[in-house]
């Protein structure tokens, strides 16, 4: 249990930001409202309510600064390698002794507090974790929440999809029900017709009945373009999508998500899955798919153009439903190069 990895909305920029306005203000509220925390934090006898709201603010910043620096660190951590529980919870218990020796400092040498600082920073490791669970939990509470109400919203959407995808091809078959009804009967001789007539009644029948998919031979270029197929699983490893090479033509991150655009028929669609860009990008690499933004991965053999303007450079697909792709300074240099290099093979 303590080995398996945490969910990765436990550190997202969003929930990180969310989670320190929220420590911020109920350990602000929670020390001045409380009573016994008051005598425990402070030697509060010359103090007016005045100072200790001020003294309380200025320490409750502090904590929340030192939680801002860990917890931008264990951003960059996790996004490097993903922690595990026991890391996790470790983490938490750091910084508790970190804000408890913060609070010494401030309390011992700023506030002339007459209590040894060895006595200050022992009762801070105590009531420090004291305060911080409850808002610790809530918040987890919360983010567990809202991440299964958005993968709710995401089935949903897909579910929408793949009904609006079902009626349309019931109504494509009906279609085809209704041409073939249609053909039979325009196609329908008496029965006093000789056997010349019938010779040429199978051979109208057999003229306006299309080919059965065994009967059809595929070319070799069909062949060749269904073999490459792109298999995408989520986070868990379980298949999600499968669509052909040329179909595809970007990918989106978008925090613990990714969103697939591509082509259905005539449309575009995108499909969300959960899984991080760079995943997609070590697998989908080998198939020509180039990394322009932190934010996107594109299908090169799609790309219609590199274009610098005024607003910086961009790849187009020349499709009117597709959006112009940024390309960042960071990834310029190498999808120039990978254009110039493909340009000098072709």
């Amino acid at each position: 249990m303590l080995q398996k990895k945490i969910p990765d909305y436990y550190v997202t920029k969003d929930n990180i930001i969310f989670f320190l306005i929220f420590v911020f203000l109920y350990s602000l509220l929670f020390v001045n409202i409380f009573t016994p925390f008051q005598g425990a934090w402070y030697n509060i006898l010359h103090y007016s309510r005045t100072q200790l709201f001020t003294d309380t603010l200025i320490i409750t910043s502090g904590g929340t600064i030192v939680l801002l620096i860990s917890r931008m660190i264990m951003y960059y951590m996790h996004k490097r390698k993903p922690l595990n529980q026991m890391q996790y919870w470790f983490w938490h218990i750091l910084e508790v002794f970190c804000i408890a020796f913060l609070y010494a400092l401030i309390v011992h040498f700023a506030t002339k507090d007459t209590r040894e600082f060895s006595e200050i920073f022992a009762r801070a490791v105590i009531f420090v974790p004291t305060i911080l669970i409850i808002p610790v939990i809530i918040t987890l509470l919360y983010f567990s929440t809202r991440e299964k109400d958005e993968k709710i919203s995401v089935l949903e959407s897909q579910q929408t999809e793949s009904n609006t995808s079902n009626n349309s091809n019931e109504s494509f078959e009906n279609q085809v029900v209704k041409s073939n009804n249609i053909q039979e009967k325009d196609f329908s001789f008496p029965d006093d017709f000789s056997g010349d007539d019938m010779v040429l009644d199978n051979h109208l029948t057999s003229v306006a009945k299309p080919a059965s998919v065994s009967d059809r031979q595929e070319s070799p270029t069909e062949n060749t373009a269904l073999s490459k197929i792109i298999n995408f699983f989520d986070d868990k490893d379980e298949l999600q999508l499968s669509l052909r090479l040329d179909h595809i033509y970007y990918i989106e991150s978008a925090e613990n998500y990714v969103h697939i655009n591509y082509k259905n028929k005539e449309s575009i669609e995108r499909f969300t899955l959960r899984s991080s860009l760079k995943k997609q990008q070590e697998k989908l690499e080998k198939y020509g798919f180039i990394r322009c933004h932190r934010s996107y991965l594109v299908n090169f053999a799609n790309i219609l153009l590199l274009r610098k303007d005024k607003d910086g450079p961009y790849l187009d697909f020349g499709e009117s439903g597709l959006k112009q792709i940024p390309i960042s300074k960071t990834y310029l240099d190498a999808v120039t190069a990978y254009f110039i290099q493909n340009s000098d093979e072709s």
